[in-house]
């Protein structure tokens, strides 16, 4: 074999061997992206699956929080009318109850100043308007007898409020009214239709306040006021229970709080 022969040979087998050594990356390549082994197909599955239990675990535990986050959230509603600290001043009246032989009507008025929502102290007067009724007027005229009476006039007192109670209810749809029940501890001085001399009383009491405005409020009241009075043969106890209504004016007569609602 000649020597350019052998040359020739040479040259072709190394241009073979630098195409074959190119050309095998580009066939892994195709190869890679044509058909993945079955190998990576295992591994990636198992990282999906784990993915997917990750996020549902995720959102569970959010909702299971957020759950327990309303659960433990307690609202509570501000007071339509505050009390503490401001100044009510009642104006009203009332009819006397449970007794037969005389009646009197009342107009009182009553200035609180409330210490706190459930505390008040406080000063009023009263006037009375009495009257026989029917009853004394038969007793006359059947037995001929003539009775003695004792007529309320006009009195003063003084009076410790407390409120034990507090609530409220819808009115017909329309809107929420706040409530509170309370009662009463007070005395004073009174004058009756026997004699000009101040007579001492106690008295006692409950109500029933609703909150019409934030600067208006309704009380339903029954007081009861136990006072000594001295007759002919002997002196006794005498009560006399009144029912009645008081319109309560709050000073001032605006609100603020102390937290946004």
């Amino acid at each position: 074999m000649s020597a350019r022969f052998r040359h020739l040979i040479r040259t072709w087998g190394r241009v073979v061997t630098v195409a074959a050594a190119a050309a095998c990356p580009l066939l892994a390549h195709a190869a890679d992206e044509a058909d993945p082994p079955a190998a990576a197909k295992l591994a990636e599955a198992p990282a999906d699956s784990d993915a997917a239990k990750r996020t549902s675990l995720t959102r569970e535990l959010a909702e299971q929080g957020e759950a327990d986050l309303q659960k433990s959230v307690r609202v509570f509603q501000q007071r339509y009318l505050v009390k503490s600290g401001r100044v009510e001043l009642q104006l009203g009246g009332g009819l006397s109850m449970a007794d037969p032989l005389v009646s009197h009507r009342a107009a009182d008025a009553t200035l609180l100043v409330h210490l706190s929502e459930r505390l008040a102290i406080g000063a009023g007067a009263s006037k009375w308007f009495g009257q026989t009724t029917a009853r004394f007027a038969q007793i006359e005229r059947d037995f001929g007898l003539f009775p003695e009476k004792s007529l309320l006039q006009a009195g003063g007192h003084g009076q410790v409020q407390l409120t034990p109670l507090v609530g409220k209810f819808s009115s017909f749809g329309i809107a929420v009214l706040q409530v509170d029940g309370y009662v009463l501890l007070g005395g004073g001085a009174l004058r009756t239709t026997r004699g000009e001399t101040l007579k001492p009383f106690g008295m006692a009491g409950a109500g029933l306040r609703i909150h019409t405005l934030r600067w208006l409020s309704l009380s339903f009241e029954v007081r009861d006021y136990i006072t000594s009075e001295k007759f002919i043969s002997e002196s006794r106890i005498l009560q006399h229970v009144f029912g009645g209504v008081q319109l309560g004016i709050w000073i001032p007569p605006s609100v603020t709080y102390r937290f946004a609602r």
